[in-house]
């Protein structure tokens, strides 16, 4: 027969007396307060199984009976029903709207014992937080009339127009703006200029967001074109080697810059004046031609401004 030294025996058992309290401490149990407890017997049930699946994802060893359960309670009101986990780490409670609402609270209450904080993420989100932690916006659709200007290759002052779509927060909106255009023509299909952006995407931010009158600025991107033809162009036939020049065009991408002061931020019908500057990143061409040959080629950067008040509404608020 092996006979093992004291000191060794000692350590042998107290191993063995670690690992069983080790395994021991790893696994829960889950019981129902019934003296609490206001769901049916068979929600009950569901209410346990449900449970020990949150312990097990939780990495714990879930057994049938152990020293110190998890006790769970249900008080129900309507559709509202209030849960009370509570375990050797403590307690933790928490609301559910409706039955359906359950398991994503009882990931939340499990999470938060096992690892000693709340974790909530976008798996176990409930009706509840998701109500009150998701912000609706307000949806206006807008038109817009001033005046601009367009440089670069002279000086031409035009009419602007343009109209959009706008989503607000209380201190953000996403601005997206169809056709924002400047444009000036003598009647004559030569002789013009003209200046836009045809989609424009910009963020503002709104300085006092709780105010039903607020200033805002922001930027963004877009893409457009710049033309500017000053006289009118000879058939260079007629006669021939005359010169002429092709006039000012360019197309591109823009940058963007707003700054508005918006009024009745409140209210269904809203009423803005704003100030946008398109700053291309281009600059636009002119051709000049001696007869059929190519004599030069000018380039010029054009910027435009425009001044203008705008009306938004929508069809409803929260």
């Amino acid at each position: 027969m092996l006979r093992l030294p004291f000191s060794k025996c000692f350590s042998v058992i107290a191993f063995v007396a670690l690992a069983a309290a080790g395994t021991a401490q790893a696994q829960v149990c889950v019981r129902v307060d019934e003296t609490r407890d206001t769901l049916s017997p068979a929600d009950r049930v569901s209410a346990v199984l449900l449970l020990e699946k949150e312990f097990e994802r939780a990495g714990k060893s879930v057994v049938h009976d152990c020293p110190t359960p998890y006790t769970i309670s249900h008080i129900r009101l309507g559709n509202v029903i209030t849960v009370t986990l509570t375990g050797s780490e403590g307690q933790r409670d928490g609301t559910a709207q409706g039955l359906n609402d359950l398991p994503p609270l009882y990931n939340q209450l499990v999470r938060s014992l096992v690892i000693g904080r709340d974790v909530v993420d976008r798996s176990n989100v409930t009706v509840a937080q998701s109500s009150a932690s998701r912000v609706h916006s307000d949806s206006l659709k807008y038109v817009q009339l001033g005046y601009g200007s367009s440089f670069g290759a002279g000086v031409h002052g035009m009419p602007a127009v343009g109209f959009g779509y706008r989503a607000e927060l209380d201190s953000f909106a996403i601005d997206v703006s169809l056709m924002t255009r400047v444009a000036n023509y003598s009647g004559s299909s030569s002789a013009g200029a003209g200046a836009g952006s045809f989609l424009k995407l910009e963020g503002l931010h709104f300085v006092r967001s709780r105010s039903s009158a607020a200033p805002y600025f922001g930027g963004g991107i877009s893409w457009g074109g710049n033309s500017a033809n000053t006289t009118a162009r000879p058939y260079y036939g007629f006669p021939f080697n005359s010169p002429y020049s092709t006039g000012w065009h360019g197309n591109g991408i823009h940058g963007e810059i707003t700054a508005g002061y918006e009024f009745a931020r409140a209210t269904t019908l809203r009423v803005f004046v704003q100030a946008d500057a398109t700053l291309p990143f281009y600059k636009v061409t002119s051709e000049s031609y001696l007869g059929p040959t190519l004599v030069s080629t000018n380039r010029s950067y054009a910027p435009s401004v425009a001044f203008t008040i705008g009306l938004g509404w929508q069809k409803s608020r929260r």
